[in-house]
């Protein structure tokens, strides 16, 4: 999904602000400025926010928005498939706007950086499992938690 710049401040994807709109209402929800605030500048980024970041960066879009209508903005935008929600080892969560095609991430347990790989090894897992278990199934979920080569380097040196 390309994106463009809309009337205003706020980015829309390719297909252009009706069908975002027609997609928030086929799901029973409203297309809200502040909702397309939070695409907005995850979509601006191709990078995982916290919550606490993506809040700074839309006030200055909308100043008066609050933090819980950014995390019950970004609870729309996932149960929309628009952007990705990414478990941290620490517990927290970093979002991201949906990538195109299927793909996975690899955290770092130092310093919660994200790494997105295409590879899925769960395909042929689930094809088999389908087939023993009688299970139609619809989607999976999978991360991996490792360092990365900056907290690795960091760790050695230390020693």
């Amino acid at each position: 999904m390309e994106s463009r710049w809309s009337k205003g401040k706020i980015r829309v994807f390719e297909h252009g602000p009706r069908s975002i709109k027609t997609l928030f209402h086929k799901r029973g929800l409203k297309c809200t400025p502040q909702r397309l605030a939070v695409l907005s500048i995850l979509e601006e980024n191709s990078r995982h926010f916290s919550v606490t970041e993506i809040h700074k960066k839309v006030k200055k879009v909308l100043p008066g928005m609050g933090l819980a209508t950014v995390y019950r903005a970004l609870e729309a935008l996932v149960d929309l498939g628009l952007v990705v929600r990414v478990h941290l080892e620490d517990g927290c969560h970093n979002y991201a706007v949906a990538p195109i095609g299927h793909q996975h991430s690899i955290v770092c347990v130092g310093c919660n950086r994200v790494m997105d790989f295409a590879e899925c090894p769960i395909r042929s897992i689930s094809r088999k499992l389908s087939r023993q278990t009688g299970f139609t199934i619809q989607k999976h979920f999978l991360q991996l938690y490792g360092k990365c080569r900056t907290c690795q380097l960091y760790v050695s040196e230390r020693r």
